[in-house]
């Protein structure tokens, strides 16, 4: 069968769109944290480090509606306790709470170094009201 220079170049095309198609969903798809079992352990400390261009607001609750407690600039780095699920933010929608600021950070802004982050036990973690 023959076949013309315009039917070959349509179908690399298709072809090489298709591949294209399948390498951003892989990419999209490993963006959003894992989930983690409840109790997840992993060794020592999980560190956070802000990875926006601008300072990030840091919230009472897991949520941009909620007051800001603290203001974190660009390469801040915190402890992360734990993670839950909030207001999406960039397609995001885990919330890690930050140990020294006393509050929720959208997963979006962090790099915890590819770092496994238990979920919170309770979305209002009782130290948060602490001292």
């Amino acid at each position: 069968m023959r076949t013309t220079t315009g039917l070959r170049t349509l179908a690399v095309a298709l072809l090489a769109g298709a591949t294209l198609a399948a390498t951003a969903a892989g990419t999209f798809a490993t963006a959003a944290p894992p989930t983690y079992a409840e109790g997840h352990r992993g060794g020592g400390p999980i560190r956070g480090t802000v990875v926006s261009r601008t300072p990030i607001d840091v919230r009472a609750a897991p949520t941009t509606h909620s007051a800001a407690v603290d203001r974190l600039s660009p390469g801040s780095r915190d402890r992360v306790t734990c993670m839950v699920r909030g207001q999406s933010v960039n397609g995001n929608p885990y919330w890690y709470w930050f140990t020294g600021a006393r509050g929720w950070v959208s997963a979006a802004f962090v790099d915890t170094g590819r770092r496994s982050v238990p979920a919170c036990a309770d979305p209002c973690p009782r130290w948060k009201n602490v001292g």
